[in-house]
């Protein structure tokens, strides 16, 4: 005859340990691809062009550089890879940037027509002023007086 008997063993160390291993091993094993989609949503959130659409025109008597879609703002915080335009209402316009901003120092627009420039590799974090002389009038145009342009990161 057959007897089988069932005998309880106490947990011991070596046990848990084992126990512990598996569970920090199934852990890694589900998390690591987790983190990894996670990183990769954020770097091409950071290296997605941003265009920042300006306009030059007249806004409550005077010629002022403004957002496209918001007349009450006119700096434009920007980072590496993204782009500004800007759009000539009423006169023809000259820019004066600095030459490490854009990769020029002067680009000029007739009334109607728009000029698209993407911040050159080089340019440095930090605040650039620039002048927009409406021609017709005669005058500066302002932004935020003057208008300007903030590179927070590149």
């Amino acid at each position: 005859m057959y007897v089988h008997t069932l005998t309880k063993t106490k947990p011991n160390k070596e046990n848990f340990m084992k126990i512990k291993s598996i569970i920090a091993f199934v852990s890694v094993l589900v998390l690591f691809p987790v983190s990894n989609v996670l990183f990769a949503q954020s770097q091409s959130e950071d290296n997605q062009s941003i265009l920042h659409e300006l306009v030059v025109k007249m806004v409550d008597d005077e010629w002022r550089v403004v957002y496209k879609n918001d007349e009450t703002k006119s700096t434009v915080l920007a980072k590496k890879n993204d782009r500004v335009s800007w759009t000539a209402e009423g006169s023809d316009i000259s820019f004066q940037f600095d030459e490490s901003l854009f990769g020029g120092s002067s680009f000029e627009l007739e009334d109607g027509e728009s000029l698209m420039r993407p911040l050159a590799p080089g340019a440095k974090v930090g605040e650039y002023i620039y002048a927009v002389f409406v021609r017709g009038a005669g005058v500066f145009a302002k932004g935020e007086s003057p208008p300007r342009i903030i590179i927070d990161r590149m």
